[in-house]
């Protein structure tokens, strides 16, 4: 076994020497630990949990009767109104938070304070005292209750009382007067509103006046006159910009066509050409009139000779209707050049009118812009005015309707029965706070509690293995052993198939084969402090060795106590002193157990000295004469911590086990024996971890019997 071949460590690994593991919240919370904490805290969890259900449901039950009722009020989120207007003074948003505000305006004091002028409550005495307003308004908000109804737009409104037409008064008068205070609300809203619209239009009409005169003055002393829209000056800007684009489109005409008859009668083209682009009514005419003329001559030129009259009269003819549309396409030429001209001098005139009309209108531009701004501020002020005034017109309707958003949806009724004490709900109650303060009482205790429980705390909290859990014995299983028995190595004795005896079988196992250099025969056993059952695992431990057919040896090293002496129920004369100080030679002294064959060296009877006898050449000399007779000697010394001498004796044992006691031993206690005993040059096998409860083990310890008892014998 590993565990067996290594040394343990000088502390908690992770730790430094002397210092505590932390307990995690994951090791005290975790699924297994928390069992276990269950196991071991029932009794207390169950005995509180127990105690405080039973208080609080006595408590829950003996209170006087009250009575529950509930009228329900309806918020309309629709708003209707008779109105045409988009908005109403008082009205509530469709939002849920509006919902929200209606509630805490129910809970508010000044409500309560009104419910109690309602209910006629301020001269009430209260034991001989006269009840002032805000302490009658508190008590009424502790009976009363209000609370929206799902999602919906629904509002309960309980109210309790000790009597049951009581509780239906508080609740129907506080519906009431919740529903009067909306109205009066929104009476008062209005004419607040009124008052003050009111006199802002008296301001805002004065202002619209001033403003709009201030700009008709301004335009009457500036000459900016205006017709159809616009001043007299952008209007004559604007005729006269017709006229220069006219202008310019005729001039472009003309010059168009008067440059294009130069290039074609600069180019020589034929007079058909020229007559088409001049498109002249003379020029057509004469150009028939030729027309005529050509055909009259080619019929008179194929019938008669070039030299005939009629020949010769006819080309005479047509020569002077060639020269006719010459001088006319001449003339048309001038004229269309003189238009060209007269154009020219026409826009040139027209352009200069409008730069005389520009520029007396930028003269005007600063006062133009002064009279802009004049009026923009009269149409603002007047658009603000007739805001106002509509505003004030609909809030004059609205004060004549005296509506409210909310209304009264059902009365509550006479409370059949009393809504508290309810045994179901109390008894529920009860248990759940038994249930809490019971676990929590189990969990305080194991937070606070330091013991060892089993293997878990030990390598977790020491850093050291539990090389064996040795269990309880019942008292119940301890009486049914022969009076003179009743100790745990007579249990062992009468028990050997018991889970017991097979716990101290694994501590001798551990024990014996712990190392595989050498054969371990001398073997220490301390604890921390006294009453951790370290003799009775010292006897037992050595009855199941000589069970086994070791040949054993227990010596006694606690001089104080002398523990032994009382398990085996002897009183002898010699024993370990008188053989240290050369009295008695070991063997007399030693006595032989009568449950087993093991051999024990007692402490006489009157046996303490301050000497330093287990420190002395005599004391080595007896562990080295016992390791050669024996298989196995076991020194019983006293607790570590408590006595020094056992800081000698550590040192010449083989190897040393120190028991801790489950439930009891602390943790810093056992880590300290640990550490001292390391320190004084003794070698910790581990620890036996004694009186071990089945219900505090884990999987970790060297024997799990808490699922295996009926693996054990008992008879």
């Amino acid at each position: 076994m590993n565990m067996m071949n290594k040394e343990p460590p000088a502390g908690p690994p992770g730790y430094p020497s002397g210092s505590s593991a932390p307990q995690g919240l994951a090791e005290l919370f975790g699924v297994t630990a928390a069992m276990q904490m269950l196991r071991r805290r029932f009794l207390i969890m169950a005995l509180v949990g127990a105690t405080v259900a039973a208080a609080a449901f006595a408590f829950l039950m003996l209170r006087p009767p009250t009575y529950d009722a509930t009228a329900l009020l309806y918020i309309n989120p629709r708003q209707e109104r008779v109105l045409d207007s988009e908005a109403v003074v008082g009205a509530l948003p469709l939002q849920s938070s509006a919902i929200d505000s209606e509630i805490e305006l129910l809970r508010s004091p000044a409500l309560m304070t009104e419910l109690a002028t309602a209910l006629g409550l301020q001269a009430q005495r209260n034991g001989g005292a006269v009840m002032s307003t805000e302490e009658i308004a508190n008590s009424l908000s502790g009976a009363i209750s209000v609370s929206r109804r799902g999602m919906t737009y629904i509002i309960e409104v309980s109210a309790k009382a000790g009597d049951p037409q009581r509780a239906q008064l508080i609740a129907n008068t506080y519906a009431d007067v919740y529903i009067a205070s909306q109205v009066n609300q929104r009476v008062d809203t209005a004419q607040r509103a009124n008052s003050w619209l009111s006199r802002r239009l008296a301001e805002l009409r004065e202002d619209v006046q001033a403003k709009e005169s201030a700009a008709e003055t301004f335009r009457v002393q500036s000459g900016l006159m205006a017709a159809q829209g616009s001043t007299l000056a952008e209007q004559q800007i604007s005729n006269v910009q017709q006229q220069v684009l006219q202008a310019q489109a005729d001039l472009a005409e003309r010059e168009a066509r008067y440059r294009q008859i130069q290039d074609l009668r600069q180019s020589g083209a034929p007079l058909e050409s020229i007559g088409t682009a001049i498109n002249s009514e003379t020029v057509r005419s004469l150009r028939d009139r030729e027309a005529d003329i050509a055909r009259r001559q080619s019929d008179l030129e194929n019938r008669y000779l070039p030299t005939h009259p009629a020949v010769q009269a006819i080309r005479a003819e047509r020569e002077d209707i060639e020269n006719q549309i010459q001088r006319e396409i001449q003339r048309i030429t001038v004229n269309l050049g003189n238009e060209v001209s007269v154009a020219r001098a026409r826009l040139a005139t027209l352009q200069q009118s409008m730069r005389e009309s520009t520029g007396e209108l930028s003269g005007n531009s600063a006062a133009s812009v002064r009279l802009r701004e004049l009026e923009r501020e009269a149409a603002a002020s007047r658009q603000v005015y007739e805001s106002y005034l509509q505003r004030y017109q609909e809030i004059a309707d609205q004060d004549q309707l005296n509506t409210s958003d909310a209304r009264l949806l059902a009365y509550a009724g006479v409370p059949g029965g009393p809504s508290s004490p309810q045994l179901r709900i109390s008894l529920a109650l009860a248990i759940a706070l038994g249930l809490m303060l019971g676990i929590g009482a189990g969990v305080i205790m194991e937070i606070l509690d330091q013991s060892v429980k089993n293997a878990d705390d030990l390598e977790t909290k020491v850093g050291y293995p539990a090389i064996a859990s040795i269990p309880t014995i019942s008292k119940r299983m301890m009486r049914q052993m022969p009076p003179a028995e009743r100790h745990p190595s007579g249990y062992l004795v009468g028990r050997p198939m018991s889970a017991f005896t097979e716990a101290l079988r694994v501590l001798r196992t551990v024990i014996v084969y712990s190392k595989l250099d050498f054969s371990v025969k001398v073997v220490a056993i301390t604890s921390a402090l006294p009453d951790e059952g370290k003799t009775t695992i010292s006897m037992c431990l050595a009855r199941v060795a000589a069970m086994s057919g070791q040949r054993v040896c227990v010596v006694d090293c606690d001089l104080r106590k002398q523990s032994i002496n009382d398990v085996i129920d002897i009183e002898t004369d010699v024993g370990i002193l008188q053989v240290l100080a050369g009295e008695a030679p070991w063997r007399s002294a030693i006595v032989r157990d009568p449950n087993s064959d093991a051999h024990v060296l007692p402490v006489a009877t009157s046996g303490f000295t301050p000497r330093d006898v287990f420190g002395s050449e005599a004391m080595e000399r007896l562990v080295g004469e016992l390791r050669a007779h024996y298989d196995l000697v076991i020194l019983d010394c006293a607790p570590i911590l408590a006595v020094a001498e056992t800081r000698i004796l550590v040192k010449q044992a083989d190897t040393t086990v120190i028991v801790a006691r489950a439930g009891r031993s602390a943790i810093g206690a056992v880590r300290t024996a640990v550490q001292q005993t390391e320190g004084a040059g003794g070698k910790v096998l581990g620890i036996a971890l004694n009186c071990v409860l089945p219900h505090w083990q884990s999987y970790a310890d060297s024997l799990y019997f808490y699922q295996s008892k009926s693996y054990y014998s008992v008879s």
